[in-house]
C-alpha cells in the first residue's frame, strides 16, 4: 500500500514537471484564441505605386525639379 501511495506520488510530481514545462515552452508563443492586433504587422514601409504615379504627374505639371 505504501509502496503505491509512493508511486502515485512520484508519478504526479512527473506529470506536474512535464505540464509545466509543456505550458513554460508553449506559452509565449500561443496568444490565445484571438491574436490581439499587432501595428508591426501591419507597417507600410514607403510609398507605394499609386502614390509616385499621382506625384510623378505632379511634379512634371509644375516643372518641377
Amino acid at each position: 500500500m505504501v509502496r503505491t501511495r509512493l508511486a502515485a506520488s512520484a508519478l504526479v510530481s512527473f506529470l506536474r514537471k512535464v505540464a509545466s514545462s509543456v505550458v513554460t515552452f508553449l506559452g509565449p508563443s500561443w496568444d490565445g484564441p484571438h491574436r490581439k492586433y499587432q501595428p508591426e504587422d501591419h507597417y507600410m514601409r514607403g510609398p507605394g505605386p499609386k502614390w509616385r504615379e499621382k506625384h510623378a504627374r505632379d511634379r512634371a505639371s509644375a516643372g518641377g525639379t
